[in-house]
């Protein structure tokens, strides 16, 4: 259906084959930070909608789903974390949702200090977790980050980027994932985003491929994310030896506990069971390609 004249709307057009569109009320804010363009507009549907790059960050209608998958997979699987650091995800919403496990002190760790601003003050309730004391936030490079910390310091380590393109490219590297498996404790998980089996095929196959050889333990899981192009988002979750499955042991209303509104118990074992096409993407041999 075309769209009626006099009415604005936003676009992301994917490797120009396909694209997703919100209607807009205005903008909000556009600059052209050190590191990219940043773009936040009011839509008629789904709130404030941030953009980077011509690319959907986060709408506050759904953004909840992304964070929590981010999140929570991970840290309900580790016994009592302590310290964790989140690379990239300048809006907060990671943080925010790892701030519901009382003893986790964590460092958000953004490349782009202009992202944390605009969303302090365009998506509060997704950046409400920045100021809380536990937080430590530190606008470096995350690779650089992780090359200087110490051995085992970390229990979790979340990927929150964007596409693998300009400074993010740094994160998809051999050398970045073995940085990662370095600093993590023996109980740690490294978990990532890894893109739209749609769109990032090839992708998806070198992110799982490098993994391995840094990590004895990959899995991938994967969730409904409606902003995004292709909207099933996979995700990786990566170990020296903590099981996604084995070691999750839930207590009764984790989702009541926790105040999500997608991540569950239920949710969580689902993730891991992954449609035929979508394990095809994973190396030959690897344990979840169970179907083919």
């Amino acid at each position: 259906m075309p769209h009626s004249a006099g009415e604005a709307w936003f676009t992301e057009r994917m490797l120009g084959l396909a694209g997703y569109s919100y209607r807009i009320k205005r903008t909000l804010h556009s600059e052209q930070s050190a590191y990219q363009q940043i773009d936040a507009y009011e839509t008629h549907s789904h709130g404030n909608l941030l953009v980077l790059d011509g690319c959907i960050m986060l709408t506050e209608r759904d953004e909840f789903i992304y964070h929590e998958l981010l999140a929570h997979v991970a840290a309900q699987t580790i016994a009592a974390p302590s310290r964790a650091a989140v690379v990239g995800g300048g809006d907060g919403g990671v943080v925010r949702e790892l701030l519901k496990y009382p003893e986790l002190h964590v460092s958000l760790v953004e490349i782009d200090e202009r992202v944390v601003r605009v969303s302090e003050r365009l998506f509060p309730k997704v950046s409400a977790g920045l100021r809380d004391p536990r937080v430590s936030v530190l606008f470096e490079d995350g690779a650089k980050y992780l090359a200087s910390r110490a051995e085992g310091e970390l229990d979790l380590i979340v990927v929150d980027s964007t596409d693998p393109v300009g400074p993010a490219t740094a994160l998809v590297q051999d050398s970045f994932y073995a940085q990662a498996a370095r600093v993590l404790s023996s109980k740690g998980v490294f978990v990532a985003q890894t893109q739209s089996p749609f769109f990032h095929a090839a992708e998806i196959r070198a992110i799982y491929a490098a993994l391995g050889g840094s990590f004895d333990r990959v899995w991938m899981y994967w969730g409904v994310c409606p902003s995004y192009p292709g909207q099933l988002w996979t995700f990786c979750y990566a170990s020296k030896g903590s099981h996604p499955l084995d070691d999750f042991d839930p207590p009764a209303g984790l989702s009541q506990r926790l105040g999500t509104g997608y991540y569950s118990a239920a949710v969580h074992r689902a993730a891991f069971a992954l449609p035929p096409f979508v394990q095809a993407l994973l190396p030959e041999g690897h344990s979840q390609r169970v179907d083919l």
